[in-house]
């Protein structure tokens, strides 16, 4: 029984060694530069994986989970609209039109959300807006807005996951006077 114990003892270290070295390993080949770092080829289904794991830990991990607070009236859609018109579309595509042609430029692509909507949870959705992805082109928009028109966006895109969804239009302009609005476009 003590061999049995002793080879179970000593099987478990040499896999662990062998996870650490093969770890390391893999480190040491991308700190030296094999990994190709050009934004105009697609990437690999190997680190399209991994990333994609990687930020879905980091969102169980640190995105709070709260419920979203705005309601889907269409005084609300409407102001998410004009907000995601101004912040999003350019990467993330408009409604009822083409692809964008950011999406190709930026690395990973951007998802078109009018295409194909965020899988995401709501509070997942509102860490991403507000504080950003690393290594990827999504900023972090905390100092341009706050967190009602986070959550707006929230919304917003939640009803893009609904099939025929009635969508406002969007505008590139926040000003509620080029929109014929009584609405007042400060927050």
């Amino acid at each position: 029984m003590r061999k049995f114990l002793l080879g179970i003892v000593t099987g478990l270290a040499l896999a662990i060694v062998a996870v650490f070295v093969l770890g390391m390993g893999a480190l040491m080949y991308v700190e030296a530069g094999h990994v190709d770092p050009r934004a105009d080829i697609p990437p690999s289904s190997f680190e399209k994986k991994r990333a994609m794991g990687a930020l879905d830990a980091a969102l169980d991990r640190y995105a709070p989970q709260s419920k979203d607070p705005i309601q889907p009236t269409a005084p609300n859609l409407a102001r998410a609209a004009k907000l995601y018109g101004t912040y999003c579309a350019k990467c993330h595509g408009a409604m009822n039109s083409s692809e964008t042609a950011w999406r190709v430029r930026l690395y990973p692509p951007a998802p078109q959300f009018p295409k194909e909507p965020t899988d995401m949870e709501e509070f997942e959705n509102f860490y991403v807006i507000k504080h950003g992805v690393r290594w990827t082109a999504m900023p972090a928009w905390s100092d341009q807005l706050s967190d009602q028109d986070i959550w707006g966006l929230v919304t917003y895109l939640n009803q893009m996951k609904k099939p025929g969804a009635s969508m406002p239009r969007m505008s590139r302009s926040l000003n509620p006077s080029a929109e014929g609005t009584a609405e007042k476009g400060a927050r």
